[in-house]
């Protein structure tokens, strides 16, 4: 059963993914961004002395139960920090 649910996000990310492409290429929109609270900060073309690191985000659980206010704080403002920062080197004009 869960290989079947494996394959059906697998296949419903590849056609969102392939959407955004077709939509940026008819200018449809203006371009998007996907930011990733698993990037690896040693890949980024930039890091901020302040960034969140990875470390501090990977370990929180993914099974739904409630999570300290701090762990939502860090998922959170690494969120808008990956955002941001990818926002202003690749795509300044969204």
């Amino acid at each position: 059963m869960l290989a079947t649910i494996y394959t059906i996000h697998r296949r419903t990310q590849t056609q969102i993914y392939d959407l955004l492409h077709r939509m940026a290429t008819k200018r449809a929109i203006d371009g998007f961004l996907l930011p990733y609270l698993g990037q690896q900060d040693d890949k980024l073309p930039f890091r901020p002395a302040d960034m969140i690191a990875r470390d501090h985000v990977m370990n929180n659980p993914t099974d739904f139960s409630p999570m300290l206010k701090d762990n939502i704080a860090l998922l959170a403002g690494r969120g808008e920090q990956l955002t941001r920062l990818l926002l202003e080197i690749y795509a300044p004009h969204l």
